[in-house]
């Protein structure tokens, strides 16, 4: 019964975070106001909004223009709602909720707008804060160092061709969350992974040399798999 409770709460958090990732780059407030299709701005009413159902029950349409939602909303519900589960399971403290829930609307912000809020950025680094063991506080310290000094470099190096400033936030607290050595598997899944989409996106013909992919989500990515096998990754690949 906790895990179904949790899974729905985490859909619900879900719903939330995709009305924060909408709003947010567009300045509009996202505590204030009814959600609208942003197509017909009709406003949406409750049934439109429960998470899920209503997407899976209206096809990825809106109910009014007919208009196609985009299946980012159902796959963040999916994700929260699934990890909020994994996390009950892992028996992981209420604040890495919290943590979870920011990093995924940073990550999907980015992907979407490649905008980097510094307002939730700050306040994935208070969370953090929170939630670390003060006796590793050498290692964490030394994790930050690494990872906002590689990213950082690159973005000196490339004249902020390569990396943008918002990706040396990111990779600061993902530095201080995961402390070292756990940064070094984070970073290397995230030039991996990201390598692997871009050389994708080159195939396909949907990117050119030239064109600008976003980092941060594979830097959240890679701090999300690392938070987890990071030890076991080391041990594999680097020893």
């Amino acid at each position: 019964m906790m895990i179904f409770v949790l899974f729905v709460l985490g859909t619900v958090a879900g719903s939330v975070a995709n009305a924060v990732i909408y709003r947010l780059p567009r300045g509009k407030s996202w505590m204030r106001g009814r959600s609208q299709c942003p197509d017909c701005e009709h406003e949406l009413s409750a049934f439109d909004l429960i998470p899920i159902f209503s997407y899976l029950f209206l096809r990825g349409r809106c109910r009014y223009c007919h208009s196609p939602i985009p299946i980012r909303y159902l796959l963040v519900e999916l994700f929260l709602g699934s990890a909020f589960t994994v996390s009950h399971l892992s028996h992981l403290s209420f604040l890495s909720y919290l943590i979870i829930w920011v990093m995924t609307v940073i990550a999907v912000m980015d992907w979407e707008s490649m905008l980097v809020s510094d307002w939730l950025v700050g306040s994935w680094l208070i969370l953090v804060l929170l939630s670390m063991n003060y006796e590793l506080i050498t290692m964490n310290l030394l994790g930050a160092a690494v990872a906002a000094g590689v990213i950082g470099g690159m973005w000196v190096v490339s004249k902020g061709k390569a990396m943008g400033s918002g990706d040396i936030e990111i990779a600061a607290v993902m530095g201080l969350m995961l402390g070292w050595p756990k940064i070094i598997s984070a970073l290397w899944l995230a030039f991996v992974l990201g390598g692997v989409y871009g050389i994708w996106q080159l195939a396909i013909g949907k990117k050119k040399m030239k064109s600008v992919i976003p980092f941060g989500p594979f830097l959240i990515l890679g701090t999300l798999i690392a938070y987890v096998w990071g030890e076991k990754i080391i041990r594999l690949f680097f020893k």
